[in-house]
């Protein structure tokens, strides 16, 4: 792991689906994180690709990666996805996520799957900050 903020690692890596996926958080700061998954047989569909669960599951891990690196603590109150190609298992997946917008209370962060150097997924979803009573 390289930069990753002290406020990720206490919100994220206590959580059972990160180990669960195989997720392998490479970066989260200032807005920006990478996450990558080499997805296993167990996790394809029917047809024999990786299942877009997964591929959702992933992007929106990263998506809450970025959201917290600028928020704190924070939920999804929106997302979409739009799958491009499908991936198969075995091969490395890698999630780019990048905010586009965030004031203190909301960001907008938009995140690229890749499949080796081919981007697989877009996925767009706005972060609410959560504060504690």
């Amino acid at each position: 792991m390289s930069a990753v903020d002290e406020g990720v690692v206490e919100a994220m890596f206590g959580e059972p689906s990160l180990a669960w996926f195989g997720f392998d958080v490479i970066e989260a700061s200032g807005g920006c994180a990478t996450v990558r998954v080499t997805p296993t047989e167990e996790q394809a569909n029917g047809t024999g690709f990786t299942h877009g669960g997964v591929v959702f599951a992933l992007a929106d891990q990263t998506f809450a990666a970025a959201a917290i690196s600028v928020l704190g603590r924070s939920v999804t109150a929106d997302a979409m996805i739009q799958y491009l190609s499908p991936s198969k298992p075995g091969v490395l997946l890698t999630a780019v996520a990048r905010t586009t917008f965030h004031d203190d209370r909301r960001a907008v962060i938009d995140v690229d799957v890749l499949m080796e150097e081919r981007t697989i997924a877009v996925y767009r979803g706005t972060a609410r900050a959560v504060r504690r009573n």
